[in-house]
């Protein structure tokens, strides 16, 4: 379990810190951020991870420091489903992150956030 959280927190920080290696690194390559709205565009958003890196290089996405609280963890062998709450000075985040481990290393490959102004 403690692989998986040390997983979703380097995702979590590499999005803070606008850290675009860390975040080549943890995420899956069929990453998908699937989302309800984008701003102030409605309807449902599929962003690959090269859009999602692309976002946090030029600021649309992360850059802002989060709390981390955990609300589950659901492991089953290879694949494992948390279930969190993030939250900025701005916005809070309802996140479901799906992780899967591969070749020995658990990385992101789902990110449904539910993001809110606080």
């Amino acid at each position: 379990m403690q692989h998986i959280q040390q997983a979703i927190e380097s995702f979590i920080k590499a999005g803070d810190n606008s850290d675009i290696k860390l975040m080549e690194e943890i995420l899956h390559k069929d990453y998908q951020n699937i989302q309800d709205g984008f701003f102030d565009q409605q309807g449902i958003f599929m962003i690959s991870k090269e859009q999602y890196i692309e976002h946090i290089r030029n600021k649309t996405f992360g850059g802002k420091p989060r709390t981390i609280s955990y609300d589950s963890i659901e492991e089953k062998g290879n694949i494992a489903i948390a279930k969190l709450t993030l939250e900025s000075e701005v916005l809070r985040f309802s996140s479901t992150i799906v992780c899967v481990k591969e070749n020995e290393k658990w990385e992101i490959i789902t990110n449904i956030p539910v993001i809110e102004k606080k």
